[in-house]
């Protein structure tokens, strides 16, 4: 399983000595940075929180955006794109992963949560795939894919950004 990361583009040649010191690796003309982030289910709204902020703040100091990337289990996919700092796309594949198992909603009767998605397809350059991403992004898992790994990887081709397998080939 994929461990948490931050995918990081459009970082201005001066920021590349401090991403290098925080330990990311360089793909072309993106930045993978690995997280510490080991979910833990009794804290994990508090760590999703601290990852996203994470993220924030490197798209803040470092002037680029950055995708922070979590996937719970193959049970939950978590992305936060942020822009210069500031929110632009939030998404949750599975906003019931902690629910009740003993409550009269489930997993299975909500659905995903996708914001931003019409401005983060125009920050990409890719704004006629708004209408393929959304369909993809609110499809129970099943239907054309077995793993919120795979809805990912479809996800990041769509956008036109690396894949995973970018990352994990370095």
């Amino acid at each position: 399983m994929l461990e948490p990361y931050i995918l990081l583009w459009d970082v201005p040649a001066a920021a590349h000595r401090e991403l290098k010191n925080l330990g990311a690796t360089p793909h072309g003309h993106y930045w993978w940075l690995h997280s510490p982030l080991k979910p833990d289910p009794e804290y994990l709204y508090q760590q999703q929180a601290r990852f996203a902020e994470r993220a924030a703040q490197l798209s803040a100091t470092l002037h680029c955006t950055a995708l922070g990337v979590v996937n719970l289990e193959d049970t939950a996919l978590l992305l936060w794109v942020y822009h210069q700092g500031r929110l632009v796309f939030q998404y949750d594949s599975n906003p019931m992963y902690l629910g009740c198992p003993v409550c009269s909603y489930s997993s299975e009767t909500v659905g995903a949560e996708v914001h931003g998605l019409e401005e983060l397809c125009r920050l990409r350059g890719v704004p006629h795939r708004a209408q393929a991403l959304r369909a993809w992004l609110v499809r129970r898992r099943g239907l054309g894919f077995l793993s919120e790994h795979e809805r990912l990887e479809r996800t990041l081709a769509l956008l036109e950004l690396p894949t995973s397998g970018a990352y994990t080939s370095q």
